[in-house]
């Protein structure tokens, strides 16, 4: 988390007290969810990673960190080949 505030062009966090602090600590816990998540398996059936990435876009949107335009292409790339990959095979095994 804190390296993404310190590679942002724009971000407001810094200038709220406590906000780095709070922006890293989103971030660690969306981390360490996947990683509990993963131990049943990789599968587009038990880790959705759109919703993890929803989570951290929406993290950046609140504490105003702003993400590289070419970040957010494979965000959204992400989201439809996830999408599609549910769709045809859910026990897909990443």
């Amino acid at each position: 988390g804190r390296l993404m505030v310190e590679r942002a062009k724009f971000e407001r966090c810094s200038q709220v007290p406590g906000g780095i602090e709070a922006f890293a600590s989103g971030i660690e816990g969306i981390v360490k969810e996947f990683h509990a998540n993963r131990k049943s398996g990789l599968s587009l059936g038990a880790v959705r990673i759109g919703s993890l990435l929803a989570r951290v876009l929406d993290l950046c949107r609140v504490h105003g960190v702003e993400m590289d335009p070419s970040m957010a292409s494979i965000v959204v790339s992400t989201l439809v080949l996830e999408g599609l990959g549910r769709s045809l095979d859910p026990n897909l095994n990443l």
